[in-house]
């Protein structure tokens, strides 16, 4: 009896061990980690993914000098960001981000770049009208220029996602991102509300904009766009699985 209940002690304490060794550092694991104190290093872990994604992705736009850089670092980035929303964080994170950048460099510039000019010069013909125009005429340009860069902005939202789930050539994974926020106007406005206000929070406080300026807007816009994209490769499954029609004459 008594090599029966140390025997069985054993197994407690090596079932014990096992439950608590595993730390593999996104929200998803703190319901496992017993104490707050491994709670904590689990959203430390996460913070410093974050934290290191968007240092990788400044470096990857500075590389592609700006205009040829944000496309691959937002791609590459928005896939080490949906890791962690998985709960499989990389644990090379260097290797892994400068490996999807190759990788993405060609498509993701091409694709992208059109867009961010598009940004950039929305956000320069507002600053002209605010700056010299006082006509009624000049409220109409401003909005339709507003509504261009917002438009143009949601693309961009979108394009780490679909970048990412997807191997499309240029041409027609931007002709699927011009459509995209149109068939989806809640997710595209969700995009546009987060960009914006992290925008305006990172312009008015340049620490959080250099910390986690990008890195946090792409992860909480990726989320819904994996959800619109989720229900698009739902219904193409259904059309693919549905018998095809009979070409014979009745």
């Amino acid at each position: 009896m008594t090599i029966m209940a140390n025997r069985e002690r054993d197994a407690r304490r090596e079932q014990k061990r096992r439950k608590v060794s595993p730390l593999e550092g996104s929200p998803t694991d703190a319901q496992d980690v017993p104490g707050w104190s491994g709670r904590i290093m689990v959203w430390l872990r996460v913070a410093t993914q974050l934290v290191g994604i968007q240092l990788l992705m400044l470096a990857g736009i500075v590389l592609g000098l700006v205009v040829a850089g944000v496309g691959p670092a937002l791609a590459s980035g928005g896939a080490l960001l949906a890791r962690v929303v998985d709960g499989d964080p990389t644990d090379h994170l260097w290797r892994d981000f400068w490996a999807g950048y190759r990788a993405q460099l060609p498509r993701a510039a091409l694709v992208v770049a059109p867009a961010l000019l598009v940004v950039g010069l929305a956000w320069y013909e507002m600053l002209v009208l605010q700056a010299y125009g006082t006509s009624g005429l000049t409220a109409v340009l401003t909005g339709t220029t507003a509504a261009v860069g917002l438009y143009a902005t949601a693309y961009l939202a979108y394009a780490p996602a679909v970048l990412r789930r997807y191997g499309d050539p240029p041409l027609r994974t931007a002709r699927f991102l011009l459509v995209a926020p149109l068939v989806s106007p809640l997710t595209a406005l969700g995009c546009m509300v987060t960009a914006v206000a992290f925008t305006v929070i990172g312009l008015r406080f340049v620490p959080v904009l250099l910390l986690a300026g990008m890195s946090v807007p792409v992860l909480l816009t990726g989320i819904l766009v994996d959800r619109f994209l989720d229900k698009v490769d739902s219904r193409n499954d259904e059309g693919d699985d549905e018998p095809p029609e009979s070409s014979e004459a009745h």
